[in-house]
């Protein structure tokens, strides 16, 4: 008897161990946003001088963002973190990069770069930036909220001070892909208004 109830007992631990391998071994999908730019555009009679620096960074993100699993908000105070959607690479790092390359299409002749940047390299303006939300909100769409600054080459003197909130609908039944291109294109958004703001500050701004 005591011999049967052993084996029953190596059965249950040989069944959840392999339930426990199966929990594990299911499969992780990994996303990232990517640059939504356009043809390039036109020179301008009045826009950014050809070779000017624009350096963006730092990025800041609230602690809830900066983690590998994809958040979504399923009532303005409840909080979802998916184990098996992730992002490719840390969200601030790859939300820097795409707005550069968003921005680079936009401001023709400028050259952009991400935080951080050699002391060397002649920054016209800085954008910095503090991401307040970035995520899925109920009704089927994604909502970037941010606050952005430009500043000088220098960062001591505020040019722009902004706040912008875009919103893009979530392709239905896309799931976390479709969540992934909404932010992306939030991000593209975000762009256009910076750049309008850069293109529109006085020739002898940034000198």
């Amino acid at each position: 008897m005591a011999k049967a109830r052993v084996s029953r007992f190596a059965a249950v631990v040989f069944v959840l161990a392999a339930l426990g391998g199966c929990a594990r071994s299911a499969p992780v999908n990994y996303y990232i946003l990517r640059s939504m730019q356009g043809p390039v555009p036109q020179p301008k009679a009045a826009g950014p001088e050809q070779g000017m620096v624009v350096a963006v960074g730092p990025v800041n993100i609230p602690a809830y963002l900066d983690r590998p699993q994809i958040v979504t908000r399923s009532s303005p105070d409840t909080l979802k973190f998916d184990e098996f959607n992730r992002w490719a690479e840390p969200l601030g790092k790859n939300l820097a990069r795409v707005l550069a390359d968003d921005l680079s299409a936009r401001l023709y002749g400028a050259q952009v770069c991400v935080f951080p940047w050699p002391q060397s390299v002649p920054v016209r303006y800085q954008v910095t930036l503090d991401i307040i939300h970035l995520e899925k909100v109920p009704g089927g769409k994604v909502i970037l909220d941010a606050s952005w600054k430009v500043l000088e080459h220098n960062g001591k003197k505020l040019l722009v001070m902004r706040r912008s909130e875009v919103t893009e609908p979530v392709e239905a039944g896309s799931e976390f892909k479709g969540i992934a291109s909404a932010e992306s294109r939030c991000v593209a958004a975000l762009s256009r208004e910076i750049a309008a703001a850069i293109e529109s500050l006085p020739a002898t701004a940034g000198k």
